[in-house]
């Protein structure tokens, strides 16, 4: 009998256990930023204009403005067919940065967990960024750098770029460095046309 009541607690240990890991993972993709509620496939956009007093509080700031837009659309259908296992999300990245000039581009984000981790342009060569959801319906941008940290970049510069190309030929970018004052973006939800491309640089 005390055979068998061993064997019965591993049993309900062992079914506690994957019970409580799959509340986890249910928590954390309830809690993560999922591609489909940030971005619908109608479109989203996001964006922050910083005014003087802010940037004069944070003189290390090189952004002024930014905002970043897109649809799931895309994911989803990409999501569906047969050998895409790691589809990404594709967005558009506007930046102005404090001298006057402006950086856009695209990036693809991929998923981990539920979250989107890495947003990137040619990741190794153009840095990357991750997005948080913020009470409210807002996004944070996270400068993490984790590209320009990989062992095998071609990034010679740490932070991310909108616009960065890897070599030979790619165009050097413009980098948001991930210092303290650089390192997180909080933006606000904005309509559509706030992230429609700007005009040719």
């Amino acid at each position: 009998m005390a055979a068998v009541s061993r064997a019965g607690r591993r049993l309900l240990l062992a079914a506690a256990g994957g019970l409580s890991a799959l509340l986890g993972q249910g928590s954390a993709r309830a809690g993560g930023l999922v591609a489909e509620r940030a971005f619908p496939p109608a479109g989203a956009c996001y964006g922050r204009r910083y005014d003087a007093a802010h940037l004069a509080r944070h003189p290390g700031q090189v952004v002024t403005g930014l905002h970043l837009g897109g649809s799931s659309r895309d994911l989803i259908r990409l999501r569906a067919e047969a050998g895409r296992v790691d589809p990404e999300l594709t967005l558009r990245l506007r930046i102005d940065f404090a001298d006057g000039t402006s950086s856009e581009g695209e990036v693809g984000c991929l998923e981990e967990r539920g979250r989107i981790r890495r947003c990137g342009r040619n990741a190794s060569c153009a840095g990357d960024f991750a997005l948080e959801a913020l009470p409210g319906g807002r996004l944070a941008v996270v400068n993490d750098d984790a590209a320009s940290r990989m062992p095998t970049t071609a990034n010679a510069r740490a932070g991310f770029s909108p616009d960065a190309g890897c070599p030979p030929g790619g165009r050097a970018g413009r980098f948001v460095p991930p210092d303290a004052q650089n390192r997180v973006f909080h933006l606000e939800r904005l309509p559509l046309a706030a992230c429609a491309p700007g005009p040719s640089r």
